[in-house]
């Protein structure tokens, strides 16, 4: 699942040092960081659920 991240974060360190000009490689900088935080965001929603309801377990066992 991981290897989709993996993959952006090549493409977008491969941007960063191919860029023309310092001002566009920190604009691929931000931008594609960004866009990287939320793919990893979106990718992470079911072991956020999992380790949700695994805490919601324990807390009722308690």
């Amino acid at each position: 699942m991981y290897i989709i991240f993996f993959a952006f974060a090549y493409i977008w360190i491969m941007l960063i040092v191919t860029a023309s000009s310092w001002i566009s490689s920190a604009m691929v900088f931000i931008f594609g960081g960004t866009l990287l935080a939320v793919i990893y965001y979106l990718l992470d929603t079911p072991g956020r659920k999992h380790r949700r309801m695994k805490a919601e377990e324990q807390e009722n066992q308690a």
